[in-house]
């Protein structure tokens, strides 16, 4: 019979081992350093917690505690190995409140997979409202401050305010000079043909030797520009801003220049692979190309007067 008895007992105890380890294997205590408060004040919740040696703690806390704001949390602190400390801080916004609700921890104790929960005890305490007196009147804290003004200041604002009234009389006077002062005539210089331009800086370009010392691009880009502002001057074509091919559909317009048409198609394109295609055109074709411009200008010249004005002739020359 004995024996019968120690085998249940045995076998009890190995099926509850909650028992072996005690009912409540997490407790958790709160306490708070005053019970009564005024509406908004900080309240610290100190929490202690007692727990098998390796528990793992989480507290289940986030932006509110019930009613309450929370304003802080701390950090867990190990005590001991069987014991952990944390604090919290809130704040309550309500007259009515008058418990603070219990902090709940999820844990995990060595050994045992499954999790479990511990709260802490609720907490009594009164909240007041900010007491106000209604028999005195509303006042401000402190009086407006007065900020008298030194001798420094009235000096400079006056030395400030002298400055002020001289520089307008004399501005004022200098500006009744000026209106009474007749306007100078200006020389201004007759325009010049479109056709004497170009000329001038065909050769200015012929003395650069460009071709021969080797800048074939440079040669053929001012070449080339010196013929299409001629165009520009000569006939009205937007030639600086146009292809070849808008160029020459502009040009055929013109039966005056049908004697340069050809020419002036092979040398903007012989330009155009230079520029763009990398094409290296031999001594013949450099040399072909100013003696082309020369001629085309002086073939389409005409006898009517086509000139630019000075302040085209002026950048031009500047560039």
């Amino acid at each position: 019979m004995s024996r019968f008895v120690s085998v249940v007992v045995t076998v009890f105890f190995l099926s509850t081992p909650s028992l072996l380890h005690g009912q409540e294997v997490v407790t958790a205590t709160a306490s708070v350093d005053s019970t009564t408060y005024l509406i908004g004040d900080w309240i610290t919740v100190h929490v202690d917690v007692r727990h098998p040696r390796g528990t793992v703690l989480t507290p289940l806390v986030g932006d509110t505690l019930a009613a309450f704001q929370v304003i802080d949390q701390g950090m867990l602190e190990r005590k001991s190995d069987t014991e952990t400390t944390t604090r919290m801080v809130i704040a309550g916004y309500d007259s009515s409140l008058s418990a603070i609700p219990p902090i709940t921890f999820l844990y995990t104790v060595p050994g045992d997979t499954s999790s479990g929960r511990a709260s802490t005890n609720s907490l009594a305490i009164t909240i007041h409202k900010v007491p106000v007196d209604t028999s005195k009147e509303f006042k401000d804290l402190k009086p407006p401050l007065s900020v008298g003004v030194t001798l420094a200041e009235i000096a400079l604002y006056a030395g400030i305010l002298l400055v002020v009234t001289v520089a307008a009389y004399f501005g004022y006077k200098y500006w009744k000079r000026r209106k009474r002062k007749e306007p100078e005539s200006v020389y201004v210089p007759p325009p010049r043909p479109a056709h004497i331009l170009a000329l001038e800086q065909l050769a200015a370009l012929k003395g650069k030797k460009l071709w021969q010392q080797g800048r074939i691009k440079e040669y053929y880009s001012e070449a080339t520009e010196i013929i299409r502002r001629y165009f520009e001057n000569r006939y009205g074509i937007m030639a600086l801003e146009q292809t070849t091919d808008e160029i020459m559909c502009e040009l055929k317009k013109h039966r005056h220049a049908e004697k340069v048409w050809d020419e002036t198609e092979r040398v903007l394109r012989r330009a155009d692979l230079v520029k763009f295609a990398k094409y290296q055109p031999g001594i013949d074709e450099h040399e072909e190309t100013l003696v082309v411009a020369f001629d085309l200008v002086e073939k389409t010249r005409g006898t009517e007067a086509q000139i630019v004005t000075p302040q085209l002739e002026q950048a031009h020359v500047g560039a």
